[in-house]
């Protein structure tokens, strides 16, 4: 069984440990995978007998990428080369430990060249070059904005099996696929994050090194974000979460890849088939006439269930360069022998692979049918109106596509700030159980003659230099989205007079429009 983090216990300590405040974790790219061995047999030899024979199942004890094994046995950090697809007749060794730390760590996850590891009170340390020679590790304590220069940061969440690192690099990871299915390519400051499930399970907050230290950034989950997860785990920007009953979903998301970076990303909520994909970031980034990311970013995939007994312990983990290039595995029994089922994140049926460990996760109730509605979480008690502005203003949030401004830094409370009001347009816009990090959401346009127009509300989270508090409440929080029209409604649109006057005068004879919107928990504005 997994040992339970004491992430969530009351700190006796403010901060983490100061013995390493500083390291190259944070001078991202760092150099590309090689699983270099230099330094390997200065490594003190294990000699006990509670390490793992095998690891093959991504824990918050037991963790591996393609090149290096990793296991918490008590307190104390181990490793040893990773042989693919066999045995490895290496023993384990330990890793060198800061002083400050040792005898303290009570979970790891690993993905890509960077380890995280948990000490007694929650606070996150980074171990840099997992994937590299042992001899270039090295260890920092800092996390969170300005540039992972922040001061520290506690783990989210308090579930044993509920947190994992996620990391996405230029040189591993290289791409990744938007909702049209066009490759894009990762940022030379990786996308690296923590998501962990908080609540009651319906929550996915992240922690991410470049952003302020608060618990305000979510992945919405599944189901409109009332899907209840039981088990999380993370790789290469993709998620996988699991309930009590065996349902499975997966999702390809990260701050940069959503929508929320236009400083250093471009997107655009139009269908962007008509131009060629960039060669890379860079021309990607500066030349308009290429392909920009396109939005929503895509929604989470449900899983099929697995045709046996299965525990809580679930992993995925990367298998190279590329996107959806990542492989699920949960722990499980066939015929009375332990293992995992292991499958592709896309396509592919289950399939077991015997090991004959002992368990690590808790036994699961793996229903044979998609129960993943039966234990929904209340939907989000926040109902917002307003009157949508007139669309002949200097400033809305297509405009600020257009010209290239940053605008996910833009909150429209600061255009009326500075005397850019926007007049009312005579249309308004009505949503009811607003869930801000939700990504798409059924709303109402209410024409001037009261006619109600079904529409879909796309959003994305600004981006926050500042710490603030998770969900909605009296500090307004900016978001970037998108009005869209629903398919069959826009092609039918001249049957529909209101509609057809909503597409031709708000809408600009687009099926989708961009907007930029700032929330609280009793208004909204929309520009």
């Amino acid at each position: 069984m997994l040992p339970t983090p004491l992430a969530a216990a009351t700190p006796t300590t403010t901060a983490p440990a100061g013995c390493v405040p500083f390291g190259t974790a944070q001078l991202p790219p760092g150099a590309p995978s090689g699983g270099g061995r230099a330094g390997l047999d200065l490594l003190p030899v294990f000699t006990g007998e509670a390490a793992p024979v095998s690891v093959e199942v991504r824990t918050p004890t037991t963790q591996f990428n393609r090149f290096w094994d990793f296991a918490l046995v008590g307190h104390d950090l181990l490793t040893r080369p990773r042989d693919a697809g066999a045995p490895t007749a290496e023993p384990w060794r330990f890793v060198p430990m800061p002083e400050c730390l040792r005898g303290r760590l009570v979970g790891i996850s690993l993905d890509d060249d960077e380890l995280v590891a948990v000490d007694d009170n929650g606070w996150i340390y980074t171990m840099d070059n997992a994937s590299q020679h042992p001899l270039v590790r090295n260890w920092t304590s800092a996390w969170g904005a300005p540039l992972w220069a922040g001061p520290g940061r506690q783990l989210p969440g308090d579930r044993p099996n509920g947190w994992a690192l996620s990391v996405s690099s230029p040189w591993d990871t290289q791409t990744f696929a938007d909702i049209a299915g066009r490759i894009h390519f990762v940022g030379f400051g990786k996308m690296t994050m923590l998501p962990a499930l908080t609540g009651d399970g319906s929550r996915i907050t992240y922690a991410d090194p470049w952003l302020p230290n608060d618990d305000s950034y979510e992945i919405g989950g599944p189901l409109g974000g009332r899907f209840q997860a039981e088990s999380l785990s993370a790789a290469g920007s993709t998620t996988f979460v699991m309930n009590k009953y065996g349902d499975m979903y997966t999702r390809t998301f990260d701050f940069d890849s959503s929508g929320s970076d236009s400083i250093f990303f471009r997107y655009s909520w139009d269908d962007q088939s008509d131009k060629p994909s960039a060669p890379n970031l860079v021309v990607e980034t500066l030349d308009r006439s290429t392909a920009a990311i396109q939005l929503p970013a895509p929604d989470w995939v449900y899983q099929p269930k697995i045709p046996g007994e299965i525990t809580s312990a679930i992993s995925v983990h990367s298998l190279g360069p590329g996107p959806n290039r990542r492989e699920l595995r949960v722990e499980g029994r066939r015929d009375a022998e332990s293992g995992f089922w292991h499958k592709d994140l896309v396509g592919g049926a289950w399939e077991f692979t015997p090991t004959g460990a002992a368990f690590l996760g808790s036994p699961i109730d793996n229903a044979s049918t998609n129960r993943s509605t039966d234990t929904l979480a209340p939907a989000a008690p926040w109902h917002l109106s307003t009157t949508l502005p007139a669309r002949d203003g200097v400033i809305d949030g297509q405009t600020l596509i257009d010209i290239g401004f940053p605008y996910t830094v833009l909150d429209p409370r600061m255009l009326d700030a500075i005397g850019q009001q926007a007049q009312p347009s005579g249309y308004r816009l009505d949503v009811d159980h607003f869930d801000p990090v939700a990504t798409t959401r059924t709303a109402t346009v209410t024409a001037p003659d009261g006619t109600g127009i079904p529409v879909i509300l796309h959003t994305a989270d600004g981006l926050r230099m500042t710490p603030r508090g998770p969900g909605l409440d009296d500090n307004p929080r900016h978001l970037v989205g998108a009005i869209e029209i629903p398919e069959d409604a826009y092609a039918a649109r001249g049957s529909n007079p209101a509609l057809d006057a909503f597409v031709r005068d708000w809408m600009r004879e687009r099926h989708i429009a961009a907007i930029t919107l700032s929330a609280t928990d009793h208004d909204l504005v929309v520009r």
